[in-house]
């Protein structure tokens, strides 16, 4: 190559490409042979001369064409990875924990979080024609990668989620929040190992109270009375107050009262004044019932088979979402009691409902319903295997033991 060196014209060394290497290793004394005609053979060094400019114009015009097809090369970008689109199903915890915290994590967080890698395509179970039900069988066939299961509409198929529902378990939100921390790898396992669904978190709403049509001093008083309840742990409870239990959907409510089907109904506080139910009642406890809680789940081999750089992420933000979930809920059961006083902070329809408190001793009644009715009721329908788990987990903690 005489020191020269094949270059395109804004300095690019081409000399370790194959095209100029595979000439350049082409002895001349070769190519005279090969091609030079009888007359130049007679003069070998003029033949190799002619040879050697025939080399370098060949070379030059191989460095041409890599050089054009280099500068096409460069001048197109390289395609951008395709993001992940990850789809998920929520909204049975309701609009207001729906729109406030859920739709802003899975919409604009999660994009931020994954640097772009993850999108995610947000829908409700409602938009979908998916009930509360089906969900377990749409998240474990995999029909979409991030679910929420609410708990109270499966504990009749599934009594073991049932633990986390139980009425009468917890008195305040810390109660709650110990209770549910407690379960929390028991349900993890039991998700994973018996459907392939990972948990990813516990939503709570806030607590669940007795609204009534009529007067009364206590819960120990709604004997005989048809009360509309959202789960069978809460039957266990009514038909241990001698009531009947009526499981019926929340925007029923309202015309069961009117039609006079129902004396009492199981509600939060918020949903009761959203729903128009406290123009048809009077009376309100002031005694949680319950906690209605939701799980955050993904399907298994979806969720083991995110790269690292979404899923990492991905978990971090869950776990804060799970706090600002809570947070909410909080928020909620304050606008539900500024609704039922009548206070300024309600966001629907302000009422002035007559509160029902109760004494020491009939606290101390009630609380012990969860032994004698509650728990026996949910080992009833989970078996021996839930008793053992709960005298493990629980019974340690809460000094109460299920008889199996």
């Amino acid at each position: 190559m005489n020191g020269e060196r094949p270059l395109c014209w804004w300095g690019r060394d081409l000399t370790q490409t194959r095209a100029v290497k595979a000439i350049d290793a082409v002895p001349i004394r070769l190519l005279w042979l090969a091609y030079a005609q009888p007359a130049s053979r007679s003069n070998p060094d003029f033949g190799q001369a002619l040879l050697l400019r025939g080399k370098q114009a060949l070379l030059r015009s191989v460095t041409m064409a890599l050089c054009l097809a280099l500068a096409l090369a460069l001048a197109v970008p390289a395609a951008a990875e395709e993001p992940l689109n990850l789809r998920v199903v929520s909204g049975f915890m309701g609009r207001p924990q729906f729109d406030a915290v859920e739709q802003p994590f899975w919409l604009r967080e999660v994009p931020a979080l994954t640097g772009g890698r993850a999108t995610v395509t947000l829908q409700t179970g409602s938009s979908l024609g998916i009930t509360a039900e089906q969900m377990l069988t749409v998240i474990r066939n995999g029909v979409v990668s991030f679910g929420t299961l609410e708990v109270g509409s499966l504990t009749l198929s599934v009594p073991e989620f049932g633990v986390a529902d139980l009425p009468l378990l917890a008195e305040d939100e810390a109660g709650q929040h110990r209770t549910a921390e407690l379960w929390r790898p028991w349900l993890a396992a039991h998700l994973r190992e018996r459907y392939g669904i990972e948990l990813l978190a516990m939503f709570v709403r806030p607590p669940q109270l007795m609204f009534c049509n009529h007067p009364f001093a206590s819960l120990l008083d709604l004997a005989g009375r048809r009360i509309r309840v959202a789960s069978v742990n809460q039957s266990d409870l009514i038909l241990a107050l001698g009531a009947v239990p009526v499981v019926l959907e929340l925007d029923r409510t309202v015309d069961g009262f009117r039609r006079a089907e129902l004396d009492c109904a199981v509600v939060g506080a918020l949903p009761a004044s959203m729903v128009g139910l406290t123009r048809v009642t009077g009376h309100v406890s002031t005694v949680p019932i319950g906690w209605p809680m939701a799980f955050l789940t993904a399907h298994g081999d979806r969720w083991a088979t995110l790269p690292e750089a979404v899923r990492a992420p991905l978990r971090d933000g869950i776990r804060r979402l799970e706090d600002r979930m809570r947070r909410a809920a909080k928020t909620l059961r304050d606008e539900g009691e500024a609704c039922l006083s009548g206070r300024p902070g309600c966001p629907a329809e302000s009422s002035r409902m007559q509160r029902v408190g109760e004494s020491a001793a009939s606290r101390a009644a009630i609380r012990a319903l969860f032994t004698s009715a509650v728990l026996p009721g949910w080992v009833h329908r989970c078996g021996a295997a839930c008793a053992e788990s709960w005298n493990e987990v629980a019974a340690p903690v809460l000094g109460i033991s299920a008889e199996k």
